[in-house]
């Protein structure tokens, strides 16, 4: 922890609990370490505004996905899905996909996975919300049977140019 950079969670530390141990001893002790705390507060706030609000921006964009995915039906929830996913790996007869929206996101991911085991077509597949990945394993000879399938086909040939 050093000064030099700008950083002071030791100071933010030290003053929490010095102003925590003033408590039972003398109260004007206490006030001013109270005031120090809070300056060097306002000071580490200051310090960290844009990681803060870039992830006060993460959150409300995900609040509204969220808000936007439960007004959906459940065709619609999967087109929409869609539109927010990135084709990260492939082979025939096995995809890898990546989506923002699934980033913890457990709700949506469990949503996907009702959504995928009810395809018969799809030998296995694993949802990831912690990374927003998805895995889907098929038989390229299925292909032609499953409009989802052939979705995941037409975004593969958007992003390698097949």
């Amino acid at each position: 922890m050093t000064y030099s950079n700008g950083r002071i969670d030791l100071g933010l530390a030290l003053s929490l609990l010095s102003s925590l141990l003033s408590l039972p001893f003398n109260k004007r002790y206490h006030i001013w370490l109270g005031v120090c705390f809070s300056v060097l507060a306002l000071i580490h706030t200051w310090q960290h505004r844009k990681q803060a609000s870039y992830y006060l921006q993460k959150e409300r964009q995900h609040m509204n996905f969220l808000s936007q995915l439960k007004t959906l039906t459940l065709p619609a929830k999967k087109a929409y899905l869609m539109q927010h996913v990135e084709v990260l790996h492939y082979i025939p007869g096995r995809v890898r996909l990546f989506s923002q929206q699934l980033v913890n996101n457990t709700a949506a991911a469990s949503d996907l996975t009702s959504y995928l085991s009810a395809i018969p077509e799809i030998k296995q597949f694993s949802v990831n919300a912690a990374t927003g990945s998805v895995l889907i394993q098929y038989w390229p000879a299925d292909v032609a049977n499953t409009p989802l399938l052939q979705e995941l086909e037409q975004l593969v040939a958007k992003r390698y140019g097949r």
